[in-house]
């Protein structure tokens, strides 16, 4: 048999720059998709965590801040049914609710997350919290709270103009409490930058490292402040201790020395750890927004 050269291509495609073209903008159509589903699904997550614990009953109090996902041999994760409350206490959802109801709910629960897998990485990986493997599986705490925010409208941007300061009471925990300044505009998922003074940050040194003495320091930063003299003036460094991160890639930034603004405040642990603002009866407001505005 000859081979001939043909008479003309077999088929055409687009030039190379509309191929590249088409190339990048089905890629960021796809990671544009697997964000939004996985903030839906996040969403959804938290949802269901609630209406588990109210029984479908719209508006019921229920106190749930997070929950165990474990992560499959496909990547995808799936609820193992265990729980913490806002004050961190740790519950299962058949303690709560029977086996039958809590298998239930489980088995409901793991059709949403079975889409929080590798594809959507990017988006439920920043609402979690990593913990101790789970029969050799990777487990993870996720935050509800910031789960449950992930469908809200963006805030409309402020109008330039002098930074208005708060004086409020915030919590990152509903357990310790502290006063401190915020700016209402600052924040991140409903989440406040407190600044405290340096009176209030020694409250937080002491709780931190007591609460590190009692559950472990690779579950929680401490803060320190360290008082010295040099040339006859006092000094106050304040220290904040990141304990996870020394055994990890990120250890040369396990230490981190918190700065004064210019009026001598500290804001401790920053948007970082999720404080919020608690109202006149200690309840947590998510987002802030002050009376007026």
């Amino acid at each position: 048999m000859t081979n001939q050269t043909p008479p003309r291509p077999a088929y055409r495609v687009p030039d190379s720059t509309v191929l590249a073209e088409a190339v990048d903008k089905a890629l960021a159509d796809t990671e544009t998709a697997h964000n939004q589903l996985g903030r839906v699904m996040a969403a959804v997550t938290a949802a269901a965590v609630r209406d588990a614990l109210t029984r479908n009953t719209p508006g019921a109090p229920f106190d749930a801040s997070a929950v165990e996902l474990v992560e499959s041999t496909d990547g995808a994760l799936f609820p193992s049914g265990r729980y913490w409350t806002m004050a961190g206490g740790e519950r299962t959802l058949t303690e709560t609710l029977g086996a039958t109801d809590a298998g239930n709910v489980i088995h409901d629960m793991s059709e949403w997350t079975a889409y929080l897998d590798d594809a959507t990485r990017d988006v439920w990986w920043d609402l979690c919290n990593e913990l101790d493997d789970r029969d050799g599986r990777p487990a993870y705490a996720l935050d509800l709270l910031r789960a449950a925010a992930q469908l809200e409208p963006p805030r409309p941007t402020p109008a330039p103009g002098p930074t208005r300061m708060v004086e409020v009471m915030v919590s990152a925990n509903e357990v310790d409490r502290y006063p401190a300044l915020v700016d209402p505009d600052d924040q991140h998922d409903g989440y406040v930058r407190p600044w405290f003074d340096l009176d209030t940050v020694r409250r937080i040194a002491a709780d931190t490292q007591a609460a590190a003495e009692e559950y472990g320091h690779g579950s929680i930063d401490t803060v320190h402040v360290l008082d010295g003299t040099v040339d006859g003036t006092g000094h106050a460094v304040v220290l904040l201790v990141t304990w996870m991160d020394l055994g990890t890639d990120c250890h040369e930034q396990a230490a981190e020395i918190v700065q004064p603004n210019a009026d001598g405040r500290y804001a401790v642990g920053g948007h970082d750890w999720c404080w919020f603002v608690l109202d006149d009866d200690l309840k947590p407001l998510i987002p802030f927004r002050p009376t007026g505005r």
